[in-house]
C-alpha cells in the first residue's frame, strides 16, 4: 500500500507550523511526518544529487566542519553539528544576511504511527467475548494490522529556521521564510512518493500558476495563524503576512 500523493491541499494540513521567541530572533518551524525512514529522509535533505530533483543545486558536505553552496538560491552555510541520519544544524547566509538552521529526523514510534493494531492470535481467542457485539470482527482488526504494516516506516521531519527579530520581520513576519519552506515541503513530499522524478520543470510551472498562487496565499494565512498563536497582534500579523505573500507573488499588497 502507498500513500496518496501529496497536493498543495493536503500540505495545508499536513504541516505543523510555530513561531517561538528565541535568544537570536523567532523561530519558524514547519513539521511533517512521511512514510520513509530516516535514512531515506536524511539522505534527500543531504545528497546533492537528490536535492537538484527537488529543491535545487548544492554542494558541499553534511559534516561538522563542512561547508555548502546553494547557488540557485544565492544561499551559503557552515554546518555546526552533524549527527546522521538525526539532527543536522547549520548558518544560512544569504549576501550579509545570516540565520541558522535545524533539521530534525525522527523516527515515528509504533504505538504513534498505529502498528499497534494486531491481527487476533490463538492466545487472545481462547477467551471468548459474552457477544459478538463485544468483539471487533477479526476481518477487521486483520485489515488494520496489514494496512498499517505495508504503510512502511513513517519519520517526523522538523525544520526549524532562527532569524533576527528586526526591520524584515517587523514588516514581513514569519511567512516571510515560512511560505518558502512550505513550497519546500511540498516538494520534499513528491519526492519522496516518487524518488526516481526530477521535479524542478513542474515545481517551476506550478510556482507560476494559479493554483501556485494560491497554495503561496494559503500559507501566508496559515502563518498569520502561527504568528497570531505565538501573541502577536491580530493586524499587524496580518498586514506581515499579505506583504509576504505579495513579494512572493510581485504583487502590490492589498493592505485595506
Amino acid at each position: 500500500m502507498t500513500s496518496p500523493a501529496p497536493t498543495p491541499e493536503s500540505q495545508l494540513t499536513e504541516v505543523t507550523r510555530t513561531v517561538t521567541p528565541a535568544q537570536n530572533g523567532n523561530t519558524v518551524s514547519l513539521a511533517q511526518t512521511f512514510t520513509a525512514d530516516p535514512e531515506e529522509l536524511w539522505s534527500a535533505l543531504t545528497i546533492g544529487s537528490h536535492l537538484e530533483v527537488w529543491f535545487g543545486r548544492a554542494s558541499g558536505e553534511a559534516v561538522e566542519g563542512g561547508t555548502f553552496e546553494l547557488p540557485d538560491m544565492e544561499t551559503r552555510g557552515t554546518v555546526l553539528t552533524a549527527d546522521a541520519p538525526h539532527r543536522l544544524l547549520l548558518t544560512w547566509e544569504i549576501g550579509t544576511s545570516s540565520s541558522e538552521m535545524e533539521l530534525l529526523v525522527t523516527p515515528v514510534e509504533d504505538a504513534e504511527s498505529g502498528t499497534a493494531t494486531e491481527p487476533k492470535t490463538e492466545l487472545a481467542s481462547e477467551t471468548e467475548p459474552e457477544s459478538e457485539s463485544e468483539s471487533e470482527p477479526e476481518s477487521v482488526a486483520y485489515e488494520s494490522s496489514e494496512a498499517a504494516s505495508t504503510a512502511g516506516p513513517r519519520t517526523r521531519f522538523e525544520l526549524r529556521h532562527t532569524v533576527p527579530a528586526d526591520a524584515h520581520w517587523a514588516t514581513f513576519g514569519p511567512a516571510a521564510v515560512g511560505c518558502g519552506w512550505d513550497g519546500a515541503l511540498y516538494a520534499l513530499a513528491l519526492h519522496l512518493q516518487d524518488p526516481s522524478a526530477d521535479l524542478m520543470g513542474d515545481l517551476g510551472a506550478f510556482a507560476g500558476s494559479p493554483e501556485g498562487a494560491e497554495f503561496t496565499r494559503a500559507t501566508a494565512d496559515a502563518w498569520f495563524e502561527a504568528h497570531v498563536a505565538a501573541g502577536s497582534d491580530k493586524k499587524p500579523a496580518r498586514k506581515a503576512s499579505v506583504r509576504a505573500a505579495a513579494f512572493y507573488l510581485g504583487e502590490e499588497p492589498d493592505l485595506s
